[in-house]
């Protein structure tokens, strides 16, 4: 039989708390073992579970719940319709962050587990799940700590107030209740890093990693500890984090932009193409965001590099290319024109111009790789279409007014080139080549 105490937190939920189970899942034999868990073991008699196969369908009636002000359980399928619901799950957690989310999955692999957790789930049901164990994970994620949760809440506004030993006091509360609670060792940590000690704070913390190694707050906030201090343990502690979670594609892309920074190019390689085919397999989503965070970390530095990851993603695409696509195609022109590549950036902007034919910026930024390329009455012609797309698209850039006067400076047409110059001096008065060309122009 389940603990009684479960059961009643349970049933409190649903019958005094106005709540429900959203089930999102294609498997009939799990539907039927929690509806009866529900309504035949915990023995609530309101409508209070929903079940779909559809995870759009099931998201507007999460919405519908939400506005409702009826808190709901979503439980949700590793793999719907043989895809990752990866980018599901971030998605209500980016847009409910208190929302509670239980993730279903038929084998178990702990990297999985302790990325659900990272991306923000409640808890993981391994199936198949007895009714017991469905009655346990809901009362955890109802009323995760109970007492512990209390005191939690106490110490970290202690902690915030500046008061140290109150603080402390409670951290030894939590672990007398519960001997090295990571709960409790994270506060003692986090309260020794507020009071400058550091060597206290990083020892409390590898004792709250080493109580429950999936729990990866510790090395996260000793990571982020040691930025811009101690570059070496900064790597160090990104490095343990991945191993631990491999499928976090953000903090590979951390860990290869550390590599940049060192200039050590290829180890920076071997993560960023780790992030690419962590996120290809999680979602087609979230591949277009890491190809940015990797231009963004190699763009300075490494041309070629941006180019060949931000290639693969548009390649990757194909046919499902989108005018949300359009900043992967400027990105890839500037790393293409950042190598002299001047003619493949036209071809990238031409293509990017089938998605989104009236995209000033791109006429403009096709307009800049002929004047790269020394064309300069295609790149004129290229920024009169963007003009006329949109006249005012300059008006707040300095650098896009002096590039279009410095053109049409250059064509002997200073009817055109004085009002961009001129411009680009209201925008920055310190302008000194603006203010050369535009006193040159007025001779």
């Amino acid at each position: 039989m389940a603990d009684k105490k479960y059961d009643s937190i349970v049933y409190d939920f649903f019958e005094n708390g106005n709540g429900a189970v959203l089930l999102l899942s294609e498997d009939p034999l799990f539907k039927k073992t929690l509806s009866s868990t529900i309504f035949k073991i915990i023995g609530t008699k309101r409508d209070c579970f929903f079940a779909y196969e559809n995870v759009q369908v099931g998201l507007r009636k999460l919405q519908e719940c939400q506005k409702s002000k009826i808190e709901c359980i979503v439980f949700i399928e590793r793999l719907i319709g043989g895809r990752p619901s990866t980018d599901t799950i971030i998605t209500i957690k980016r847009l409910l962050p208190d929302q509670r989310v239980i993730v279903l999955v038929s084998e178990t692999k702990r990297e999985n587990i302790a990325y659900f957790y990272e991306i923000g789930v409640n808890n993981v049901i391994s199936k198949p799940a007895s009714m017991n164990n469905l009655i346990e994970k809901m009362a955890f994620t109802i009323k995760p700590l109970g007492k512990l949760s209390e005191y939690m809440e106490t110490g970290k506004r202690f902690l915030a107030a500046g008061k140290y030993r109150e603080a402390l006091q409670i951290s030894d509360k939590i672990l007398t209740i519960k001997p090295n609670s990571p709960a409790g060792l994270m506060l003692r940590g986090d309260v020794f890093l507020e009071a400058g000690r550091r060597e206290d704070a990083v020892e409390s913390y590898m004792k709250a990693h080493e109580s429950s190694r999936l729990y990866l707050e510790p090395l996260k906030r000793l990571a982020r500890a040691y930025e811009g201090v101690d570059e070496d343990k900064h790597l160090e502690y990104l490095k343990k984090l991945d191993r631990l979670s491999p499928l976090n594609t953000e903090r590979k892309t951390d860990i290869g932009r550390v590599h940049v920074q060192r200039r050590e190019m290829d180890r920076a390689e071997k993560y960023f193409d780790q992030a690419i085919e962590a996120a290809t397999r999680e979602a087609m989503s979230m591949v277009g965001s890491v190809a940015e965070r990797i231009s963004e970390a190699v763009g300075q530095v490494s041309p070629q590099m941006s180019e060949k990851y931000l290639s693969k993603v548009l390649e990757s695409k194909g046919r499902s290319l989108c005018k949300d696509d359009i900043a992967l195609f400027n990105k890839l022109g500037i790393a293409l024109r950042g190598q002299g590549k001047w003619r493949e950036a036209i071809d990238n902007y031409s293509r990017a111009l089938e998605i989104s034919p009236d995209d000033e910026g791109l006429y403009y930024n096709m307009g800049m790789a002929y004047f790269d390329g020394g064309d300069k009455r295609m790149a004129a012609k290229c920024f009169e279409t963007a003009l006329d797309k949109n006249p005012e698209f300059h008006k707040s850039s300095e650098v896009a007014s002096l590039n279009l006067g410095t053109i049409y400076a250059d064509l002997r047409q200073p009817e055109k080139a004085i009002p961009f110059l001129e411009n680009a001096l209201a925008l920055n008065p310190r302008n000194t080549t603006a203010r050369q060309k535009l006193d040159a122009l007025n001779r």
